[in-house]
């Protein structure tokens, strides 16, 4: 089948292609949702920006696919294999991913909040900068791999291998899980209550209902950051930059705003330092 036939059989309402071979495909932009793909051969196609969320991908092959900015929040890739493929910036959302294979895949700046990725294969793989927050890493393989910059609020580790991983710059707080073996090193950056974070750069960073309570945030770069619910109660925020920062019933009560950048910042249902709410 090609990927012509493949749409116009869509379009005309069939969801069920399980099997089918596409190898080299080009579904890019393509609108797929909830597509039943089941074990298909979909080897090097591309699918750039396409949405496939709520697809069903379990068995499928995708290695050496094209997949930056793809769509599959909610997808079903069960035992796929992506194994060399590139994600970067895809949306991965609580995506179903146990036993995945990612040998050498490209995960950068990919959003992945709440996957389950247990029992993965990803050695190799470069997850620098992508949003690993609840995620569910057990027992995953990410030997040689990189978890640079990645957002690891909430995620658990347990049993995960380890060997030889970039861990440089990743965010963890008290809901991280690791093996009692392995313990965040200089590098690692906390998110917590009086965590000392000024001068950092949590550009875009997925900061939602974090409690950084008393945190030193003076001069911190909060640009574009979600901070959605956080309680940043006494925190200081000195000459930090909250260009346009999500801080919708967010929590500033007696926090340090002075000289502090708020440009397009969104104040919606915020506590602000006074002890008022800003209703926008």
């Amino acid at each position: 089948m090609n990927s012509d036939e493949l749409l116009q059989r869509y379009s005309a309402g069939e969801r069920n292609f399980k099997g089918v071979d596409l190898v080299g495909a080009n579904l890019h932009d393509a609108n797929l949702e909830g597509i039943n793909l089941h074990s298909a051969n979909l080897y090097s196609a591309g699918l750039q920006g396409a949405n496939l969320e709520r697809a069903v991908l379990d068995n499928a092959r995708l290695d050496n696919a094209e997949l930056e900015g793809i769509n599959l929040e909610n997808a079903s890739l069960v035992e796929a294999d992506l194994s060399e493929s590139t994600l970067e910036r895809a949306n991965l959302t609580n995506a179903d991913m146990r036993g995945v294979k990612l040998y050498e895949s490209v995960l950068e700046n990919a959003c992945l909040k709440g996957v389950n990725l247990r029992g993965a294969n990803a050695a190799f793989a470069l997850f620098n900068g992508a949003n690993l927050r609840e995620a569910d890493l057990r027992d995953i393989e990410l030997y040689e791999g990189s978890l640079e910059g990645t957002n690891l609020m909430g995620a658990d580790l347990s049993g995960a291998k380890l060997d030889y991983v970039n861990f440089s710059r990743f965010l963890y707080d008290s809901e991280t899980t690791f093996d009692d073996t392995f313990s965040p090193h200089s590098g690692a950056i906390y998110i917590g209550a009086g965590a000392d974070l000024k001068g950092i750069d949590l550009t875009n960073t997925d900061l939602s209902d974090a409690d950084l309570t008393e945190a030193d945030l003076s001069r911190a770069n909060l640009s574009g950051a979600d901070l959605s619910r956080a309680n940043l109660e006494e925190a200081n925020l000195e000459g930090a930059n909250l260009d346009y920062t999500d801080l919708t019933d967010a929590n500033l009560e007696q926090a340090n705003l002075i000289d502090a950048q708020t440009r397009m910042t969104i104040f919606r249902n915020t506590i602000m330092p006074d002890g008022t709410m800003l209703l926008e």
